[in-house]
């Protein structure tokens, strides 16, 4: 499973290096609410803008243990930006996302009896799609607010995210 993850984030990698010469990047963190894991995490994502209106951006979040379930996912996302003013952009986002949840394993002890049960992991792709909006501090730093809809079979969830990033 972990191969699959890392070959994923390498191939997403690879796709944003062959870009670095023809725009801005941005590398940043983010906290973030799941509306399935019903808790919040906290993120890393890098960004490239194509031109001066595409970006793309790879994303990956943690979403803190909760009733002994932990998540875990991994975004590609493309954004179209409209500039509001010099400090303002807003964009819509779509994407694919692979969401990876692990539940603890229980132990169960009645009448006597003792029986443990493995946790389990849980890997689906699926699709992103929601908007956000930039504001640049300065020349390097910016702030950012983010909405999506992660659709993926029987785990779809609004992801809601605030975060800084650093422009270079």
């Amino acid at each position: 499973m972990m191969k699959k993850v890392l070959l994923l984030l390498v191939m997403a990698a690879t796709m944003l290096m062959a870009h670095a010469e023809r725009g801005e990047w941005a590398v940043g963190g983010q906290v973030v609410y799941g509306s399935k894991a019903e808790t919040a995490g906290i993120g890393l994502h890098v960004k490239n803008c194509l031109t001066d209106v595409v970006r793309l951006g790879l994303s990956s979040n943690y979403y803190f243990k909760h009733s002994g379930v932990s998540a875990f996912d991994v975004n590609l996302e493309a954004n179209y930006l409209f500039t509001l003013s010099e400090k303002v952009r807003v964009y819509p986002l779509a994407g694919v996302v692979l969401g990876i949840w692990h539940a603890d394993g229980v132990d169960i002890e009645a009448g006597g009896m003792h029986v443990g049960v493995d946790g389990s992991t849980d890997t689906k792709f699926g699709g992103n799609l929601g908007g956000g909006i930039d504001f640049l501090v300065n020349d390097r730093l910016g702030l950012n607010a983010e909405v999506k809809y992660q659709i993926i079979s029987h785990a779809s969830q609004v992801v809601f995210g605030i975060g800084a990033s650093y422009r270079f």
